[in-house]
């Protein structure tokens, strides 16, 4: 089934177009990224059923998400960019308050705050003040009363946004589980951490989704992933005589006396350009095929429409 589905959404701010013809179709259990600041947040509050569109539709689990805003609030889970957290609350105190919005039973609720304060190991500081603890503990505390009600579908603004390394791989992990229960979860980020950990990834530009898809399909659609690299002891020589290769496409001078060689075909040209660099004596000492890291090539990729758009 469909879970979130938005189709032509438009949305204008202050006689501005902020948001262009947004289409985007995610299966329930499937978990997006969208890469984009401000934009991709305002993307998320409006598919939060916060801001409503200007124009188009948005559907949740097949209900029109601005009809049904009050049904479908039982089953989204938003994680807005500056969640209030009372500081003088204690941290179980503020997790529970969320329970009661939802209007979680009395009987239920406690089960639940224990089982979010034991999955995001903070059951420790279940009797603190949220004002003694770190940044990174109070991110967490406001992560744990978006998540403790274990909705169907999550919407979170910048989960990984100050957060230290351990409470980062805890939130990653956390959401991989969920997934794998069938949650249903897109959030926004400005860094590309655990980006090999959701199924799709959106890029935002000028108000435009730009780019959408699987990860490795978007690299492999938009980059040249595999590339022959070697290591030559004099690489200005061997540079000299890469740059006439009819097959060759594109090459990067990397430290030590490494080279990266993109090629037009890789599939049909690779054979024929490695017997070359051993026959033209260029003092190759190491030849080997690679592909692009697909995090990297996402850095690469969201720099290149970056660029090419503004």
């Amino acid at each position: 089934m469909i879970a979130v589905s938005i189709k032509n959404a438009t949305l204008i701010l202050k006689g501005r177009e902020v948001l262009s013809n947004i289409d985007v179709d995610l299966f329930e259990g499937e978990h997006l990224t969208i890469l984009g600041g401000h934009e991709a947040d305002l993307l998320l509050a409006m598919t939060a059923g916060i801001i409503p569109p200007s124009s188009g539709a948005i559907q949740i689990f097949g209900k029109d998400a601005l009809k049904y805003r009050q049904h479908l609030s039982s089953l989204i889970s938003y994680l807005p960019p500056n969640p209030y957290i009372p500081t003088m609350l204690k941290l179980r105190e503020y997790v529970e308050l969320s329970c009661r919005v939802k209007e979680v039973t009395r009987a239920k609720q406690k089960e639940l705050v224990n089982s979010i304060l034991e999955s995001l190991e903070l059951k420790k500081f279940s009797d603190y003040k949220i004002g003694q603890l770190s940044e990174s503990e109070r991110r967490m505390a406001a992560l744990a009363s978006v998540l403790v009600t274990k909705n169907k579908l999550l919407l979170l603004t910048r989960p990984f946004e100050n957060l230290s390394f351990n409470h980062r791989e805890l939130i990653a992990e956390y959401l991989k589980k969920s997934s794998k229960d069938g949650v249903t979860c897109i959030l926004t980020s400005n860094t590309f951490d655990h980006l090999t950990e959701t199924d799709k990834v959106a890029i935002m530009n000028n108000g435009k989704l730009v780019a959408q898809g699987i990860l490795k399909d978007l690299v492999k659609i938009m980059l040249d992933e595999q590339h022959l690299v070697i290591k030559v002891l004099d690489t200005k020589a061997a540079m000299g005589k890469l740059s006439k290769f009819p097959t060759i496409k594109k090459i990067g001078l990397g430290r030590n006396g490494i080279i990266k060689i993109w090629l037009k075909d890789f599939n049909n040209d690779a054979s024929t350009t490695i017997e070359l660099l051993f026959s033209l004596n260029l003092g190759v000492k190491q030849i080997s095929i690679e592909r692009l890291n697909v995090v990297e090539a996402c850095k690469q990729i969201y720099r290149k429409i970056i660029h090419e758009e503004t």
